[in-house]
């Protein structure tokens, strides 16, 4: 049973993007809500 867990394990890694592009697609997630949140507290202070 755990030698089929791991077959299964190995090909679902293989399917995965590689590691590279998650850590640029987080990245870019992470910028996108920082400008979000950095938008509204702008315009929170400032009213608009």
């Amino acid at each position: 049973m755990l030698n089929n867990f791991l077959k299964n394990i190995k090909s679902s890694v293989k399917q995965l993007p590689n590691f590279q592009s998650f850590i640029n697609a987080k990245s870019a997630i992470y910028f996108g809500l920082a400008a979000y949140w950095g938008l509204i507290l702008f315009g929170t202070f400032f009213n608009i």
